[in-house]
């Protein structure tokens, strides 16, 4: 090699080496742009139901691990509130949450947690409740509180028979998910005119065994629920489920693990041009203002899992006070609209060849 083609090789790799060498799941080159209104979302099935929305309340005994955490567990989330700062609102709010002849009590501990928050504009101050506050409180009107919405969904099986085409559309895409013996039992409730519970009938194990549920620890979020949705193993894999929090339960789901299992398991589809089907993974990011072609993980807030017609399944966050729950896909994206600057949303839908593979690029591990 002469003189001139080494100094040019070298060059070269300095070249190569000056640039930096992103992790493969830190950036996706996709040619799709981001959903930025809901218009665009299409429903495959819409079959006629019956919604009732009812009021999920945490039960009593939640409430009381969360606050006496009797075993000191880093994982379990205390419960936090929002006190009004006015004294009548303070003394109003205590007597609505205080236990029978503890109001007063009750008040003046609420107010002793406010002045060591300090002064401020706001209406109302955030506290957290203490072992010693258990005695004061009635549970139950605190569950009452913090309560949270889920709609229970019954779909109309004469009417969607009675078409044909929507049942079989409906069968197919339920059958990638659930399981044969599930299928069977729910095809056997359509033949027979029987309605079907979203709940019962209609989700897989484990959303099914958590939808309308609280839990008490830190960590198990959105990211999780979703994966679970597919295989309540998954989020357990130490393929998977690399990292562990400090502070948070061991099932919580990174967002940089979501997204190495949404690189190899599934791919996106562009819901301008494909109706949303039973399973598909709703990823709403935060989308930076400049123009980009790649997409960055870190952008992601939430995920979520399409049902059928507006409805989805998904748990808020990472804190307990949120339950796993059937939402519409509006009530989603308005909340999200409401959190994020500049909200934008993907669809992935999972592979169902049975050839998805492992996350790859084991160096990229390494945090």
């Amino acid at each position: 090699m002469s003189f001139q083609m080494a100094r040019t090789y070298w060059v070269i790799i300095g070249l190569l080496l000056s640039v930096p060498a992103f992790a493969v799941t830190d950036y996706q080159a996709s040619e799709i742009p981001f959903t930025k209104e809901l218009a665009d979302f299409k429903a495959s099935i819409t079959p006629a139901v019956r919604d009732e929305v009812e009021k999920i309340t945490i039960p009593p005994k939640k409430l009381k691990v969360r606050i006496v955490n009797p075993k000191n567990d880093q994982t379990i989330e205390p419960v936090a509130i929002q006190v009004p700062r006015s004294e009548t609102g303070l003394k109003d709010f205590a007597e609505k949450l205080a236990a029978p002849g503890k109001s007063k009590d009750l008040a003046n501990a609420f107010l002793a947690k406010i002045r060591k928050v300090g002064p401020s504009n706001k209406d109302s101050v955030r506290i957290e409740l203490k072992p010693d506050d258990f005695s004061l409180l009635n549970l139950k009107a605190l569950g009452k509180e913090l309560q949270k919405e889920n709609h229970v969904v019954t779909v109309d099986t004469r009417e969607m028979a009675s078409s044909g085409k929507q049942w079989d559309e409906m069968r197919e895409q339920l059958g990638y998910i659930l399981s044969k013996d599930q299928m069977s039992k729910v095809s056997k409730k359509v033949r027979a005119g029987t309605d079907l519970s979203l709940e019962n009938d209609l989700l897989p194990p484990f959303p099914k065994r958590m939808s309308g549920k609280f839990i008490v620890y830190r960590g198990p979020n959105c990211f999780h629920a979703s994966l679970s949705f597919f295989d309540q193993q998954m989020p357990k894999s130490p393929e998977i489920n690399i990292k562990e929090e400090e502070g948070y339960h061991r099932s919580m789901i990174n967002y940089d693990e979501l997204w190495r299992v949404i690189s190899n398991q599934f791919y996106e589809i562009d819901p301008r041009h494909s109706a949303l089907k039973y399973g598909d993974l709703m990823v709403f990011f935060q989308v930076p203002e400049s123009a980009s072609k790649t997409i960055n993980f870190k952008w992601i807030r939430h995920t979520s899992v399409y049902l059928f017609g507006p409805y989805t399944y998904s748990k808020g966050s990472k804190s307990p006070t949120t339950p796993y729950s059937v939402k519409t896909l509006a009530e989603e994206w308005n909340q999200w609209q409401s959190m994020v600057s500049s909200l934008g949303m993907r669809v992935y839908r999972r592979q169902t060849n049975g050839e998805a593979r492992l996350p790859i690029g084991r160096d990229d591990w390494i945090y």
